[in-house]
């Protein structure tokens, strides 16, 4: 048998007329529609999805002949992919107090995690005391950790070598550091031992609040003086975060997370060799954190894309290319896209989302239990969320293969896109001054909420369906609640505990010498200083940075869930859920189609749909939807029949009830007949293209539910 010719001896001439005939083929059957319209997928990152990709879609495209393991990293930086060890098991904590941090971490390492993800609250992260510090501060969006003592008890029994620790500090990583490197000198830990990391992110706390009260540069003086201090002490810690979530949470695209990512990078290699340090030693610092969203082959390009990008900027910086191995990747599986209601579906979210993660090569990854989005998850959806690793890499053999995902002609194609849009958008942000001179022209943070608002009214319009919320509602399940703390009582916990923990008035002044002052805090560490008297410390100036817009996360579904709640008071209120009559007119094939949309739509509301019967003239219909008590009356049929029954139906309505509110399911074409409805009585029209939103709200307020 004759050797079969390589791809390379294959001549394109083949291809090209295959794919004109599959074209002439389409377009036939397309009788005239559009090919774009029907079969071209347009994502919010701007990027055009083909109905189909071949080889010829791979011109130009570098990198293709890399192999896992080599730069620039495209296919990962692991030779064996996750073969010899997978990614790491680092699922992160909705407790807020060091004992309940303890409990749950102590739990999640006996039972496979090998990670440990501590991230202070936004008191601590900020060098405030609970009793310097506002209520909403404390115990929000991470762990009270006011002494040594809070870390003690957190971090209890946990082996310090044997996973690594990754403590989120805030801007400026000195005082949690002291904390965290007295801790383990206390239990007679050798700190070059220590693996994991505690980093500092100065940009991602200034866009997460707005606002600083140490300056940037100082921060950065500070960061580079921390790296510095590591290297020679404790090698194997990561100094430098890089919060690229943030973007996605808010609603941002992809393509913005890893512009973003990078510019904030290049923030910081520039800061800190300002102050010293060689591109190669911030480089290997860095660990990034990348959101993961919901659309499933664009977040494994991301994922890809992101290697190739940063080696760029890595030898752009005059380092070498191996130097990019040396970041890591955490990956998250984002609040954006969950709900509270029919909040199970979010285990199926989570599933696929943590699969591209995998596929794109992450090092370490956070897989969110079901109901961490009301704020707080308890051992079993823990566990859920926990073993969703363990199958990805066990039963569905996701480990066996270095970049399975490799050589896709779509995935590859998509990879390559995205990467250059990413790479377009942060020469944009540098060619105006780099991240933080953006920042404060707000540039980026309009960018992202332009895309969070196109996303808004995709899920408004139901072009972006969220199961459960905005589409196929069930309205008998009983929705998460949010998790409810009274603040003042937790913040009258947490002075009355830092309070009886302090060993006496402390009011440090702040000592110019970087390592003069971090040896003055790891001993005031030692003697009971608490996270505020060392922030004191580590400050050597009173000025703070200006304030900017802040980036706020949000999640897809809160305005329909408000909408849910609405109809729930009402119903707890009146006893009944808000009632929407279908007047369903002749045969079944005439009605159904509509009468199921109509209960559907109305069903996202939480209206419930009456009206079982079916109505052969339109005054025997308009009676029933009187009769019914409903404040809404739809009338369901076809549009060649609407002209002779609305008019009839829709006077009748008004006539005995004026204050019904009287809607047709469809949208005539003709703008003349739509006028000539609304002259008649109707009120509304709900239809595929419709704001969903914005109409039930429309509805629920005329009823006095919202």
């Amino acid at each position: 048998m004759p050797d079969l010719p390589t791809s390379s001896q294959v001549s394109a001439d083949p291809l090209a007329a295959a794919l004109a005939r599959w074209r002439a083929t389409v377009d036939a059957e397309l009788k005239g529609a559009s090919f774009e319209k029907k079969f071209v997928t347009r994502t919010f990152e701007g990027i055009s999805l083909q109905p189909l990709y071949t080889r010829a879609d791979l011109a130009g495209v570098p990198h293709l002949g890399t192999a896992p393991g080599a730069a620039p990293f495209l296919r990962g930086t692991r030779k064996q992919g996750y073969k010899d060890k997978i990614w790491r098991i680092a699922q992160e904590s909705t407790a807020s107090d060091a004992e309940a941090f303890n409990t749950a971490i102590r739990q999640d390492l006996a039972a496979g995690q090998d990670a440990v993800v501590l991230r202070p609250d936004l008191a601590s992260r900020a060098g405030r005391d609970p009793d310097a510090a506002r209520p909403e501060e404390l115990g929000v969006d991470g762990v009270s950790l006011a002494t040594l003592d809070d870390l003690n008890t957190a971090l209890k029994d946990v082996d310090l070598t044997a996973v690594p620790v990754n403590v989120q500090t805030g801007a400026d990583a000195l005082p949690i550091a002291a904390l965290y490197l007295q801790h383990a000198k206390i239990r007679g830990v050798d700190w070059t031992r220590l693996t994991g990391a505690v980093s500092a992110d100065p940009l991602g706390e200034w866009l997460a609040r707005g606002e600083l009260p140490t300056t940037l540069e100082e921060l950065y003086d500070n960061l580079a003086a921390w790296t510095k201090w590591a290297g020679n002490h404790a090698p194997a810690l990561h100094t430098i975060g890089v919060n690229a979530a943030m973007w996605g949470e808010a609603g941002g695209t992809a393509t913005q997370e890893l512009a973003f990512a990078l510019a904030a990078a290049a923030e910081y290699l520039r800061a800190l060799y300002r102050h010293g340090l060689r591109s190669e030693s911030v480089a290997t610092r860095m660990s990034f954190r990348f959101a993961i969203g919901p659309q499933f082959f664009t977040e494994i390009a991301k994922f890809r894309a992101f290697r190739p990008l940063w080696t760029r900027v890595v030898t752009a910086f005059g380092a070498t290319a191996d130097t990019a191995a040396g970041a890591s990747v955490h990956a998250v599986t984002g609040h954006w896209d969950k709900t509270l209601l029919d909040p199970h579906v979010n285990l199926l979210r989570v599933t696929t989302e943590a699969l591209s993660a995998v596929l794109g090569g992450c090092d370490s990854l956070h897989i969110a239990p079901f109901d961490e989005v009301a704020g707080s998850s308890d051992e079993f959806s823990r566990r859920i969320a926990r073993n969703v690793h363990t199958l990805l890499a066990e039963e569905f053999s996701f480990a066996e293969t270095a970049d399975p995902a490799g050589g896709s002609w779509y995935v590859e194609k998509l990879t390559d896109t995205l990467a250059r849009n990413a790479w377009a958008l942060f020469q944009d942000i540098e060619s105006k001054g780099g991240l933080t001179a953006a920042l404060r022209a707000g540039y980026p943070q309009q960018l992202v909420a332009k895309a969070a608002g196109e996303k808004a009214d995709a899920i408004a319009k139901r072009r972006l369906g969220l199961v459960g919320t905005n589409l196929f509602p069930n309205l008998k399940e009983k929705p998460l609640a949010p998790v409810s703390v009274d603040t003042n009582v937790r913040a009258a916990e947490l002075v009355a505990r830092v309070r009886a923990r302090r060993r006496g008035p402390q009011s440090p002044a702040p000592i110019s010498d970087w390592n003069a002052r971090f040896n003055a805090a790891l001993a005031a560490a030692r003697d009971g200083a608490t996270v505020g008297e060392l922030s004191r410390m580590a400050q050597a100036s009173a000025t703070g940075e200006g304030a900017i817009t802040p980036v706020v996360a949000r999640r897809a579904s809160e305005a329909f869930e408000q909408l849910r709640a609405a109809s729930a008071a009402f119903a707890a209120k009146t006893g009944a859920r808000p009632k929407v009559f279908l007047a369903k007119m002749g045969p079944v094939l005439q009605h159904k189609a509509r009468a199921d949309f109509s209960a559907g739509f109305f069903a996202v509301g939480g209206f419930e749909s009456i009206g079982k019967q079916s109505f052969e003239t339109p005054e025997s219909a308009a009676a029933a939807a009187v009769a019914s008590g409903a404040k809404i009356a739809v009338l369901c049929s076809t549009d060649d029949t609407y002209p002779a029954l609305v008019p009839v139906f829709a006077k009748a309505v008004k006539a005995a009830a004026p204050k019904t509110t009287v809607v047709l399911a469809g949208l005539p074409a003709d703008a003349a007949v739509v006028a000539a409805f609304r002259e008649a009585g109707v009120d509304e029209f709900i239809h595929i293209r419709a704001n969903v939103y914005e109409l039930l709200a429309k509805f629920q307020k005329q009823i006095g539910a919202l």
